[in-house]
């Protein structure tokens, strides 16, 4: 079982759920050491390593082996998993996260919009991305 720190879509339950078919448990929770950018042409966020930064987000706990497949199917190649630690109300726990690897090329110089994902692509991504992404899974595995 593995915690995961989410700091964009999957920070939405439809989402998250959606992907791991299943009702998760989570809790607010700070990375520090890490900054959250919107990217270029995109609507979903990035974090990079940044010193004296932090990103406020989730952690997704317990998940088991196959919800973190989904995971890391869902956020692409262009995220790699790193360890890291991150707070919560109750201490600091470890935890993976998806860190941007291709490039800062592709970075804004301004975080994602949280609430601008939610009003612009929650829907889209709970009825159409979600199911996609489940069967896309599903079929090559």
């Amino acid at each position: 079982m593995m915690n995961v720190f989410v700091y964009g879509s999957l920070l939405f339950p439809e989402i998250a759920e959606g992907l791991c078919g299943e009702k998760l448990k989570s809790e607010e929770a700070t990375l520090n050491g890490y900054s959250r950018f919107a990217l270029k042409e995109a609507d979903y966020p990035a974090i990079i390593k940044k010193n004296n930064s932090t990103v406020k987000g989730k952690v997704l706990l317990n998940l088991d082996e196959n919800a973190i497949y989904l995971l890391t199917f869902y956020e692409g190649d262009d995220y790699g998993m790193a360890p890291v630690k991150v707070e919560t109300s109750s201490g600091i726990i470890d935890a993976i996260a998806f860190v941007w690897m291709a490039g800062n090329e592709f970075l804004e110089d301004f975080d994602w919009d949280e609430d601008q994902f939610e009003s612009e692509s929650l829907a889209f991504y709970r009825d159409e991305i979600v199911p996609a992404t489940r069967i896309e899974y599903y079929r090559r595995n």
